[in-house]
């Protein structure tokens, strides 16, 4: 049995070997080994049992003459934690008493995703739905992708579209009973108009870095000595300041003094870090041009003493260059 991917790193679930996978508790299942000298025959293989949390359990209910009515498959999630216990939902239809299926629920395993259908009566499609699901035990969940709506003759109705914030984005649309274009906005032309002005009256904003320190609620003389915490400050001052909290008018305005005041705390940081790693670089040098000094005073080779005092002089004077390469 080879460890080597243990000793060097991570363990890989292509990668690893069985063995590894099965000390690390990934793999809980034995490895099925058969022999198959003696033939084989399936209906005596007991050998991998499925395991009893991938159970399914569908509900089904008929109307009075006996069509369907309601099925519904789900999977029960046990609480684990803090986490309560809840029924994970497959699958879900709803039929008129003709039985045909009316609205129709797919969430299937391993994805986010859960989409709904509503049929007309002559079972064609009346309106589709997709869902990004954040929570499947509490089902909480936004809006995305394409959102239709169709008359009942099949044309299209209206068409939306939503990003993965759960806003509507792109070209949204609105058709008549005969096809023709009623309504048509561009969302992404608007947002894209409304940020460069954003920027562009951000970048107006001149302001020091104490007067940002400031404005993001640092107390007097204090400037903040790691990115981190701006980025805890700024998001703690921009929660008040959504539309949703604040009916304030100048909220915008506001928010704009908070973003740039981000960004000239951010770049203050930068730049004193890249200052730092110079300073660094510069101690470096005056330590090896000693050394070399040192060790070749002894050799008389007094010229090699003026390459170093050269290399530090061009150093020292491309310091600003923090990307600069010297070594």
């Amino acid at each position: 049995m080879a460890l080597q991917t243990v000793a060097q790193g991570a363990l890989d679930l292509h990668k690893s070997s069985c063995e590894e996978l099965q000390i690390a508790r990934v793999y809980t299942r034995h490895q099925t080994q058969i022999c198959l000298a003696s033939g084989y025959n399936s209906g005596d293989d007991d050998s991998d049992e499925d395991e009893e949390d991938g159970k399914l359990v569908t509900e089904r209910q008929y109307h009075g003459n006996g069509n369907k009515k309601y099925f519904k498959t789900y999977q029960i999630l046990p609480a684990k934690g803090s986490l309560p216990h809840a029924e994970r939902l497959i699958e879900e239809k709803h039929f008129d008493v003709s039985g045909v299926c009316r609205v129709y629920y797919h969430f299937g395993l391993g994805q986010p995703y859960l989409s709904r259908k509503h049929f007309y009566d002559n079972q064609r499609l009346k309106s589709e739905q997709l869902f990004f699901v954040e929570d499947e035990r509490r089902m909480k969940a936004r809006k995305v992708g394409y959102w239709r709506e169709y008359y009942e003759g099949g044309n299209t109705k209206t068409e939306k579209q939503y990003d993965a914030n759960g806003i509507r984005t792109g070209f949204c649309k609105r058709y008549a009973d005969d096809g023709s274009l009623e309504w048509v906005k561009d969302y992404t032309k608007d947002y894209i108009e409304r940020l460069a002005e954003f920027n562009a009256q951000r970048g107006k904003l001149d302001i020091s870095v104490e007067e940002a320190a400031a404005l993001l609620g640092f107390g007097p003389g204090q400037i903040p000595t790691e990115a981190g915490e701006v980025d805890r400050v700024y998001r703690k001052r921009c929660m008040p300041l959504h539309p949703d909290k604040c009916p304030d008018p100048d909220a915008n305005e506001k928010f704009i003094e908070v973003s740039r005041a981000r960004e000239v705390l951010l770049k203050h940081l930068s730049g004193c870090a890249s200052q730092a790693a110079t300073g660094f670089r510069i101690q470096v040098v005056f330590v090896r041009l000693r050394v070399f000094c040192a060790s070749q005073a002894a050799t008389g080779f007094r010229r090699q003493v003026v390459v170093g005092a050269y290399i530090l002089n061009s150093i020292l004077y491309s310091a600003e260059d923090p990307h600069a390469n010297h070594f």
